[in-house]
């Protein structure tokens, strides 16, 4: 009898378990551990900079704003993004880049994770092309803000740019803009918003620059939901440039509108839906990444209220 109690009990037991969820005290790396990480993998870096015999550095605007750790998320997946790259031009299949569920507000752990499947990512490629060379053990840091891991991975990006012997194309852009047209119409469709945008004419001399502003453009409306909705927002004026401006400029513009337009999915009922994976494209030129922009935004105006 006390056998059949004993088993009763663990199987009340169990089910408690399930349907009760399990709960962690997690742990939250601050920036500064984050800042570590990011280090060690700059240190990475420049091993396969110096294994290709790339001497030389591409210098890397150094930013500074109220960035949050969303942003720096995004960053650390344009790096994925670089490596995929890198792994096709040695002859290696592309890996998916790993994207996550929108969630208003990320922590700095989160970046913590990105880091170490960046350090991962590296050290794959090192093992294939027969790198033996470690790095040093990682230095620790005070005192660093989301900004500063922020720096640090647009310098590796750009670091990777100067491996990769080309810069982001077209290509890439396209790919990151129609992630962020998936996810509008997403957003439209639970809405129960029919969608009668169709594309803009396409322009034929459009520039880095025209597709820089169009980003904007998106970005003010995607401002403007967070706003009715009561989401803080964030100043991406630092991102303005009046020199010359580069595809890569717009990528990273194009990745800090798709982040922000995650604060939206999330105050939505679209919480549990990732924006789908890049496709690539091919023979792409910067005004297809214009007039997808401007269509874009065109889509997101139609959303009055949330």
């Amino acid at each position: 009898m006390s056998c059949v109690m004993t088993k009763i009990s663990l199987i009340f037991l169990c089910f408690f378990v399930v349907t009760s969820g399990v709960r962690a005290d997690l742990v939250g790396p601050t920036p500064s551990e984050v800042y570590s990480q990011v280090m060690q993998i700059e240190k990475e870096v420049d091993l396969l900079r110096h294994y290709f015999g790339v001497d030389q550095e591409k210098k890397a605007a150094i930013y500074q704003g109220n960035l949050r750790p969303r942003h720096v998320w995004e960053k650390s997946y344009l790096i994925q993004v670089k490596i995929n790259v890198l792994r096709k031009k040695i002859g290696l299949p592309r890996n998916e880049p790993n994207y996550i569920e929108p969630e208003l507000s990320i922590s700095s752990g989160m970046v913590f994770e990105q880091s170490q499947r960046l350090l991962t990512e590296l050290r794959i490629l090192k093992k294939r092309l027969g790198i033996t060379e470690q790095v040093s053990p990682p230095q620790q840091y005070t005192g660093k803000q989301s900004i500063d891991v922020f720096n640090r991975l647009h310098y590796i990006s750009y670091q990777l740019d100067v491996i990769n012997r080309e810069e982001i194309n077209p290509n890439y852009v396209f790919a990151e803009v129609m992630r962020m047209f998936d996810d509008i119409a997403s957003l439209l469709k639970m809405l129960h918003i029919r969608d009668q945008t169709y594309p803009p004419g396409k322009q034929k001399e459009v520039t880095p620059a025209d597709s820089l502003a169009a980003t904007f453009e998106l970005l003010a409306e995607i401002q403007r939901l967070q706003k009715n909705v009561g989401i803080e927002q964030t100043d991406f004026s630092i991102f303005r440039k009046k020199e010359q401006v580069f595809p890569s400029d717009v990528f990273s513009l194009v990745s800090m509108a798709l982040a922000e337009l995650q604060t939206i999915k999330a105050y939505s009922e679209l919480n549990h839906y990732v924006t789908p994976p890049a496709v690539t494209h091919e023979r792409k030129k910067p005004n297809d990444v214009h007039q997808l922009l401007r269509w874009t935004t065109r889509m997101l105006r139609q959303i009055r209220s949330l």
